[in-house]
């Protein structure tokens, strides 16, 4: 099945670059490598992949943000490997769009075994991805950027951005909000929503103040921001 899959293999150690091409070739993968920064002009920029193994910390290289672009270039599936055992730090790198991660230390095993259960759980199926000014909101993946930076939300948050970025010209009063998110507007208060949706609009704030991106409309509705 993985037969002349193309993958790009990112790490600055040779020996364990060397190690990872060995074995995915003799199992039928097209394989090239960057050990170095000034590499990944020629073998990323100009190429596209079925797959990327990248090591976290490659010199030079902001990872997360390097998984955002890659997502919003295409949709090859990407397993970091990482020597972090914090799941928050984990948590980020499949928020910012990894779609699964190896520690160390792993056997070259394992690497091709998360690369066929992403692919056969279905990650490469066609995405549902919502734009909106410099904000993008994939669905599938479950993840999201702004000003090409990860943004990491709750699951809460996450769906409030989802049905306002799907419908942005459409006005949201908080208890149909509020219904959506927890399922039932019975115990709305007034607050939680507004709570949420000013946390929402910091974060966006943090990482570009120069744009509005979500505002009040009206007295108790909210609505994307042209």
């Amino acid at each position: 099945m993985f037969s002349q899959f193309k993958a790009l293999i990112i790490h600055s150690h040779k020996e364990a670059n060397d190690q990872i091409k060995a074995f995915l070739e003799d199992k039928g993968y097209l394989c090239n490598q960057v050990i170095q920064f000034k590499e990944l002009e020629e073998y990323y920029e100009n190429h596209s992949y079925d797959c990327i193994i990248i090591e976290d910390e490659f010199p030079r290289l902001k990872t997360n943000e390097f998984l955002v672009q890659t997502k919003l270039r295409g949709q090859p599936i990407l397993i970091v490997i990482s020597d972090t055992l914090s799941s928050d730090y984990l948590e980020s790198l499949l928020n910012a769009g990894a779609d699964d991660y190896v520690t160390i230390p792993y056997k070259l095993k394992d690497i091709e075994s998360k690369i066929q259960s992403v692919y056969k759980n279905g990650i490469l199926k066609p995405r549902r991805i919502y734009r909106f000014k410099d904000i993008v909101v994939d669905t599938t993946a479950r993840t999201c950027s702004c000003a090409n930076k990860p943004l990491n939300l709750t699951k809460s948050r996450f769906k409030l951005l989802t049905i306002l970025i799907s419908h942005p010209y459409q006005p949201f009063s908080i208890s149909y909000l509020f219904e959506e998110v927890w399922g039932s507007s019975i115990y709305e208060d007034g607050t939680s929503i507004p709570g949420l949706m000013s946390n929402l609009i910091m974060k966006l704030r943090l990482i570009n103040n120069d744009q509005e991106y979500i505002k009040r409309f009206g007295k108790d509705s909210y609505k994307m921001a042209f």
